[in-house]
């Protein structure tokens, strides 16, 4: 599950669900910049000069200058301080200096002395500067913070105010992944409605990594479930799908979603067909796994390695199919010698003597030498061949002595004695 899991992170749908620079939104600047009328309600006159003076210069196009003007300005009040700043922060980002945009908008923020719309819509603004910023874990704490502010839109406000909160769920979530945060980013984005297609897409990429790392499988599988509808040319979708059904035992839907896969004609690759193989093997389907590695032997010839053939080997034998194994082992002896020793241990583990007694001379160059003597000795018994295996469980015993081999000899001699005493 892990190999999956870290491929799957390490595509485009992984990390990448976010660019690294989060696209600002500054809440509609344009409204934020101050003008007379704005700032007579709860600014000083003193203060709504030198920010109406700051804005004009903005207009025109001299962003240092208005920052210059609001910089050398020392407001009186604790409101005044808060909007200067606010409006400061603004200049500075736009300037491109987000250090210094961070401090002003901190400075506003914390005095608490906006109404609560702009006090809201500034939160929400540093947030989004710390997240562009990667300081993700600031970003949280401030899109908290915005969340827990006291604001009651009016009725004209409320859709815009609503829409607003619904994309902070989702930044949220967002600062959570960044920092592998897995069940915040799950609290999150449960809570986000996508208003479009894109942004469902992303954010269920967010969602169904979320629960596989918390090993969820059962809410990952219905995650998986809408975004094959959303993608089904995905094929990462689908290989996640059987390995979520595969860790929660339901091994007939994991067979059925495989199935359903190639009716997709997707263009599984060796390496995929390698990859569910293995699942399939890890879950204990060792048999499905060997079946998977077949398939890829017809698509792909090339992937006929030996390697890959002692794995579906090993598969067959581990899910007790014996003679595919037994046919498996005795192809990749045809390729190299070697594998006669695992195919005659098989031979014998299933009583096929006959079979067992043509190859095994050729497995004793690749065999431990004690293991091929008793091996031997044990077929040419079993053929009752007692006096050669008679002779070869002493020559075993002049090489390398052992109880195995003694026991051996003494066993046999009392047979053949018992067989000449009855003849």
């Amino acid at each position: 599950m892990m190999m999956f899991l870290t491929q799957f992170q390490n595509n485009e749908h992984g990390p990448t669900i976010f660019k690294k620079g989060v696209a600002l939104l500054c809440l509609m600047i344009s409204a934020m910049v101050v003008t007379p009328s704005a700032s007579a309600a709860g600014l000083t006159p003193y203060a709504g000069k030198k920010l109406s003076q700051a804005s004009e210069l903005a207009q025109n196009e001299h962003l240092s200058k208005a920052i210059q003007v609001l910089k050398d300005f020392d407001p009186s009040t604790d409101y005044d301080k808060a909007f200067v700043n606010r409006v400061l922060g603004i200049y500075y980002w736009q300037a491109e200096q987000p250090k210094s945009s961070i401090s002003s908008l901190r400075q506003s923020v914390n005095l608490k002395a906006l109404e609560p719309k702009a006090q809201w819509q500034t939160n929400r603004m540093l947030g989004d500067i710390l997240y562009s910023q990667q300081d993700y874990a600031s970003a949280v704490s401030e899109y908290r913070h915005t969340l827990a502010i006291q604001y009651t839109p009016s009725s004209t406000e409320k859709t815009q105010y609503n829409k607003d909160t619904n994309e902070v769920y989702f930044r949220l979530a967002a600062a959570y992944y960044q920092q592998q945060q897995w069940a915040q980013v799950r609290s999150w984005v449960m809570k986000y409605k996508a208003p479009d297609a894109q942004k469902r897409l992303q954010a269920l990429r967010m969602q169904v990594i979320a629960e596989l790392r918390l090993k969820q499988w059962g809410n990952a599988e219905k995650t998986l479930s809408n975004l094959i509808r959303i993608e089904p040319n995905n094929k990462g979708w689908w290989q996640q799908q059987i390995s979520s059904q595969l860790q929660q035992g339901k091994n007939q839907s994991a067979l059925d979603t495989y199935a359903l896969a190639k009716k997709h004609n997707l263009d599984f690759t060796a390496a995929d067909y390698k990859s569910l193989s293995q699942l399939y093997a890890q879950n204990k389907i060792p048999e499905r796994g060997a079946r998977i590695l077949e398939e890829m032997f017809k698509v792909y010839p090339d992937s006929q390695t030996q390697d890959n053939q002692k794995t579906q080997a090993y598969y067959y034998q581990m899910a007790r199919e014996w003679p595919q194994a037994i046919n498996a082992w005795n192809t990749l002896a045809q390729r190299n010698a070697k594998y006669y020793w695992p195919l005659t241990q098989l031979y014998i583990q299933q009583k096929q003597y006959d079979n067992a007694a043509k190859v095994i001379d050729k497995a004793k160059p690749y065999a431990d030498k004690t293991e091929f003597s008793l091996a031997k000795i044990r077929l040419l018994y079993r053929l009752e061949k007692y006096n050669d295996a008679l002779a070869e469980a002493k020559r075993l015993n002049e090489v390398l002595p052992s109880d195995s081999a003694q026991t051996w000899i003494v066993y046999l001699q009392n047979k053949l004695e018992k067989q000449g005493a009855s003849s």
